[in-house]
């Protein structure tokens, strides 16, 4: 692996950024997105760069890499835990391969743990780079085919009827629990 170049800078991205720089990044790593679909994007990007959540990184001034994280939960014992949900990770073609996007994932996570997220996840395309740095693959995806002709004999029908659900349309054993208060 060569070295990245000697004057890379990594950084939260600024209002004063050139967004459409961003996107073509993006549109490099992940394919061009629709005319239509511009402003949406940028929209976006705008929201996770006002909030500090979108970080470049530049060589000789010019965007070479970038990574955002969403603000998420996930839900652990029926509980709200915070989330970073890391997304958006590019490198330019011209500067793959030569650790950028390694002090760029590095510099991500300590601004997400700076942030106090406990957890991170993302997608990856690839494992060595996020597995180095602390992640690795969790879940299953299940698949069943049942007949739903199966279904008829298997259970009555729920007594809940939607219309005996609260205003919220939560059942009652489905809602998360009050937050503890001191002293408990």
């Amino acid at each position: 692996m060569a070295d990245p170049p000697a004057d890379l800078e990594i950084r939260p991205l600024r209002p004063g950024d050139d967004l459409d720089a961003q996107l073509d990044l993006s549109e490099r790593a992940f394919g061009p997105g629709s005319a239509a679909d511009h402003d949406r994007r940028i929209q976006s990007l705008s929201r996770l760069i006002a909030g500090g959540q979108w970080l470049g990184a530049f060589a000789g001034g010019r965007p070479a890499a970038g990574a955002a994280f969403q603000d998420m939960r996930q839900w652990w014992r029926g509980r709200p835990v915070p989330m970073a949900g890391v997304s958006s990770v590019t490198v330019a073609p011209e500067y793959r391969g030569l650790g950028i996007g390694r002090r760029l994932m590095t510099a991500l996570l300590d601004e997400i743990a700076a942030r106090g997220y406990p957890l991170s996840a993302l997608f990856p395309a690839t494992m060595p780079l996020y597995r180095a740095l602390g992640w690795e693959l969790a879940g299953a995806r299940d698949s069943v085919v049942i007949p739903a002709r199966s279904l008829l004999r298997l259970v009555p029908p729920d007594a809940l009827s939607p219309d005996a659900l609260p205003p919220d349309g939560a059942c009652p054993d489905s809602r998360p629990p009050a937050p503890a208060t001191r002293g408990q």
